[in-house]
């Protein structure tokens, strides 16, 4: 009696003969899969198809190599996991590299490294440890550090592109993207932008919720009883100070406040990373600035070390915190041990979170997610002693005492 069909695939398959049982080897011709594989990447090797070139269409590909969909797919799918191409959404199967890059297992060592304009313990610090935990024992964080400057910023990222598996990158400006960072896109390679937003570009980036941070720091003070609410910041031209001016903007609107945009100073120097420029210098400017607008009875200032300068300059002129002027700033030293230390209203920052998800999205792009996540991370409003009510809104007010540094 015959036994069932059995399935017909390469190797021994045992045959019933009337007489006795032998052993038919099955030989295979190359698959044809393996042999169009080969034929492609052949032809990206050559540069017939070089980086940044788009394949042909599945069409054109199928009558080309006159193949079924399952056979090209697999051969595809052989050259994306080799690292010569990657499937990009309304874009295509794109070739990224002439050579083929080893392949990420779930369980394989990563190197992330990470370029930062400069960090401290108002922004930054926690930033790196949020990177830390996520990082855990199996991935190791490679940190340099730029102080604001274009050129050792793109040396950074060519020179950790060449030894890591992705970068996290704070970029020094948001009106251009770091050309090391620009290209490394059409490659493939895992690069998450922090703090910072390229609209248009097809790349991941992460950073607070700016505007709304703006606008609760702002409706904090309307909600104090403040009409006229100035805003300082740097004249830094990155997108985490436009959004949170947006913020300030937007919360007067919903807020029906008249918006003077005179009330906006952007000419804070001292503080931006790898400044030349004197802190006396910009209490100097604060000084005429908060002198030519008297009507000013709140401040949003855009840096925990913004508003000690802005509070200088307020005394300087006989002004004090909370008493006659209320600031609200972005970010604060946790201090946690200095009980003497002046609190001012602030906005925090998720600092650890952005952290963590910067790591935690380079380590996905690593092991083969594609496409670029645009996250925000929310922030939250934490009262100190730099607010309250303003002069003519008290009822009772007690005699003023310094503000405590």
């Amino acid at each position: 009696m015959v036994p069932p069909a059995l399935a017909l695939s390469g190797g021994s398959i045992p045959f019933i003969c009337s007489c006795r049982i032998i052993n038919v080897r099955i030989e295979e011709p190359m698959m044809l899969y393996q042999s169009t594989f080969e034929d492609l990447r052949s032809r990206i090797r050559s540069g017939e198809f070089p980086v940044g070139a788009r394949l042909p269409s599945e069409a054109d590909l199928l009558a080309h190599y006159d193949i079924s969909a399952i056979t090209l797919r697999r051969a595809l799918d052989m050259l994306r996991e080799d690292g010569y191409v990657a499937r990009r959404p309304r874009v295509g199967t794109t070739v990224v590299s002439t050579e083929p890059t080893a392949r990420l297992r779930p369980t394989d060592r990563i190197d992330v490294g990470v370029v930062l304009t400069n960090f401290d313990d108002t922004f930054g610090t926690r930033v790196l440890e949020g990177m830390l935990d996520e990082a855990g024992t199996d991935t190791d964080v490679i940190v340099k550090r730029t102080h604001g400057d274009h050129d050792a910023e793109d040396a950074a990222i060519r020179a950790l592109a060449a030894r890591v598996q992705g970068l996290v990158v704070l970029p020094s400006s948001s009106e251009f993207i770091p050309p090391g960072v620009l290209e490394l896109l059409p490659t493939g390679f895992p690069v998450v932008i922090l703090d910072r937003r390229y609209e248009g570009i097809p790349v991941s980036d992460i950073s607070t919720d700016n505007i709304g941070a703006g606008a609760a720091a702002t409706e904090h003070l309307f909600g104090l009883g403040h009409r006229r609410v100035a805003l300082v910041t740097s004249d830094s031209r990155v997108t985490s100070n436009d959004d949170r001016r947006r913020g300030w903007v937007g919360a007067h609107a919903r807020n029906d406040k008249a918006l003077d945009d005179a009330l906006a100073f952007h000419d804070v120097e001292s503080t931006l990373p790898g400044s030349t420029d004197r802190p006396e210098d910009d209490v100097a400017r604060l000084v005429a600035f908060v002198e030519a607008h008297p009507e000013a009875t709140a401040f949003v200032a855009g840096e925990y070390n913004i508003a000690l300068l802005l509070r200088d300059a307020l005394e300087q002129v006989g002004k004090r915190v909370p008493d006659d002027v209320s600031i609200v700033c972005f970010d604060h030293p946790d201090a946690t041990f200095d009980r003497q230390l002046f609190r001012f209203t602030h906005i925090a920052q998720d600092q650890p979170g952005v952290g963590r998800q910067a790591v935690a999205q380079v380590l996905r792009q690593a092991r083969g997610e594609s496409g670029s996540r645009k996250i925000l991370v929310p922030a939250q409003l934490v009262t100190g002693a730099s607010t309250a009510q303003p002069p003519t809104g008290r009822v009772g007010r007690a005699t003023r005492s310094p503000s405590r540094r």
